[in-house]
């Protein structure tokens, strides 16, 4: 077995030593620490994250200081409750190590499985690293003084195979599986290879003479060298310079030759990621006199009309906005869209605006048909209404990610002539969280390139977000914008966000009229005092199931919706399954640790 020792202010050591040479380091001070999932090759430099190829272990650390559990026992207790039979249980001296043997496993089940257990168990995260290092049972925990034994307390032959491990684990979380994929990225060197030469490109010295300040900045004459550096990136962004040639540059820059080979590749890659990620970019900042001495119309946008229904502000719609809509499934989400789809192509029809729905759920045909019901005959506005499912014409599924959808419409400008008016995609959770370099994008750089996309292909985008059950119900619960697929990101790049529900959706086949709320959650350009439409105000559309159509209520719809709300109410309250009721798995008989065992 392979062992990694450390000890404070000691060489940490790393092989396979003898019983006699592992109690001989212990004594010394040295913590005793293995590889629960084992590197698949030996060789003589240290183990690192991209050796571990073999995986059969899942595990938690519940660590007593921070407070989750006043006792181990406590710990155990909740185990029990829980009911997932581990492998084995261990008193690591400070805290309770616990183990599940699972078959099948690949590294990002396994990434998946640890931050699923580190949830469920409400313990230590850190644990959930495809390099992880755990205290080896029987040796002397070195931590701190007066030492303590680690022991295994429990031990039984229970397997589990990836498939059964899954199902008894609840989801896992959007920011978790973003971690996943970013450690796995980076854990085994995916991702983008960037070129580096030591040799400046020729184009940096044109750059040198149209910026005289870029020598100083290359030269690092200030005390904030680093800050220099981050100035000269954005100069090089600004200025077209590839990310290969940008990193050529950088690596030769003062600070960076300052350091090992190694780390100045680190050292300015770290500054190329932030700076072409993020798409900070260098110019001249204007002042206000500036900016303001543009026309109105190119501050505020170019006017994009839509029924008052929704658009009832002084400023409304513009290119360039986007709007969030966010519902539960079976909502309505869709049908309000293509509502507002169709609003925005009869105020715009005399218009050269064309207007696609990209639709990553339901076949195209299908949408095609929905459109042409809502239409109601007017088939003036089918030519300039594209729809692009996930299935290519030729039967392949395609995937689409925020950057694809940028390209597609970029291009059809392009070749065509023709402007983009409104862009549907629905729906942000069946978005790729690939880029175009198969990179892993993550939910903000989703929300990112949407508002990207908006601006530069300048259109109207309107994205719609599923809300999960336990905010929505069956869809009848009033709605805010938490209810939103990554609301903290989502909320700050949408110019509008619309929640909608259907208060009366559990008493229609009493008689109930058919009636879809909606309310603004943001409102971006408000005029508080002159919008006719505000933030956090509920509103009600009548909806007709057969046409899909949209209108306001009249006045007797309207008596006869609050008529049928306490109906709808009572309903709602008798039914257990729209209360939150938190994950638990089932439970099996209690586990018996042998605590004694620890002095």
């Amino acid at each position: 077995m392979l062992y990694r020792l450390i000890a404070e202010n000691k060489p940490v050591l790393e092989g396979e030593f003898t019983n006699e040479e592992i109690k001989r380091h212990n004594s010394n001070g040295y913590s005793v620490y293995y590889f629960p999932n084992p590197p698949g090759l030996k060789h003589g430099s240290p183990v690192s994250g991209g050796d571990i190829t073999m995986f059969s272990r899942c595990f938690v650390d519940c660590d007593l200081k921070d407070g989750v559990y006043v006792s181990k026992e406590a710990f155990y207790e909740k185990i029990s409750e829980v009911g997932i039979v581990p492998s084995s249980i261990v008193d690591s001296g400070h805290g309770v190590h616990v183990y599940w043997q699972v078959h099948g496993l690949t590294a990002m089940s396994y990434l998946r499985f640890q931050r699923r257990l580190c949830r469920l168990f409400n313990t230590d995260e850190a644990v959930s690293k495809i390099l992880q290092l755990m205290r080896y049972p029987g040796t002397m925990n070195t931590k701190k003084k007066p030492y303590v034994e680690c022991v295994e307390l429990y031990s039984k032959d229970v397997q589990y195979t990836a498939e059964d491990f899954d199902k008894l684990l609840p989801p896992i979380l959007m920011k978790d599986e973003e971690y996943c994929a970013s450690h796995y990225n980076r854990t085994y060197g995916l991702g983008e290879t960037i070129e580096v030469s030591e040799k400046l490109p020729a184009k940096f010295g044109q750059l040198l003479r149209k910026y005289p300040k870029v020598k100083d900045l290359f030269s690092g004459m200030s005390d904030d060298r680093s800050k220099d550096d981050f100035h000269l990136a954005n100069l090089l962004l600004a200025n077209d310079f590839t990310k290969d040639e940008a990193m050529s540059v950088l690596v030769n820059c003062a600070k960076a030759l300052s350091r090992a080979p190694v780390h100045r590749v680190n050292y300015a890659k770290n500054i190329v990621d932030k700076i072409w990620v993020e798409g900070f970019a260098y110019t001249e900042s204007p002042t206000v006199r500036q900016i303001l001495s543009g026309s109105e119309e190119s501050i505020k946008g170019t006017r994009f009309p839509c029924n008052r229904i929704i658009d009832d502000t002084v400023h409304g719609f513009r290119l360039g906005q986007v709007i969030g809509i966010v519902g539960g499934s079976g909502v309505g989400k869709t049908t309000l869209t293509l509502n507002t789809f169709l609003w925005f192509a009869e105020a715009n029809a005399d218009k050269d605006y064309h207007n696609f729905f990209f639709s990553l759920e339901q076949p195209s045909g299908e949408v095609a048909a929905r459109i042409r019901n809502i239409c109601q005959g007017n088939d003036k506005l089918f030519d300039k209404i594209h729809i692009i499912s996930n299935y290519a014409p030729d039967g392949t599924f395609r995937h689409f990610s925020m950057d694809s959808i940028e390209e597609h419409l970029l291009a059809f400008v392009k070749n065509t002539g023709h402007k983009v008016g409104v862009v549907v995609v629905d729906h942000i959770g069946v978005l790729s969280k690939s880029d175009k370099n198969g990179e892993m994008d993550g939910l903000i750089g989703v929300c990112k390139h949407m508002k990207r996309a908006a601006q530069r292909v300048n259109c109207m985008l309107i994205m719609l977000s599923q809300a999960p059950r336990e905010k929505a119900g069956i869809g009848d619960i009033e709605l805010d914008k938490s209810a939103a697929y990554g609301t903290v990101f989502f909320e700050s790049f949408v110019d509008y966000f619309i929640c909608l529900w259907q208060p009366l959706k559990r008493v229609y086949d009493q008689g109930a009229p058919t009636v879809m709320a909606f309310k603004f959650g943001k409102i971006r350009h408000k005029k508080q005092n002159e919008d006719n439409i505000k933030e956090d105000v509920c509103y009600q559309l009548y909806f007709d199931p057969q046409t899909e159509l949209l209108r306001e209520m009249t006045q007797e719809e309207e008596i006869a919706a609050k008529f049928w709300l306490g109906s709808a109410t009572s309903a709602r309250k008798l039914d257990k399954k729209t209360d939150l009721v938190p994950y638990k798995s089932r439970r099996v008989d209690a586990i018996k640790v042998n605590s004694n065992k620890h002095n």
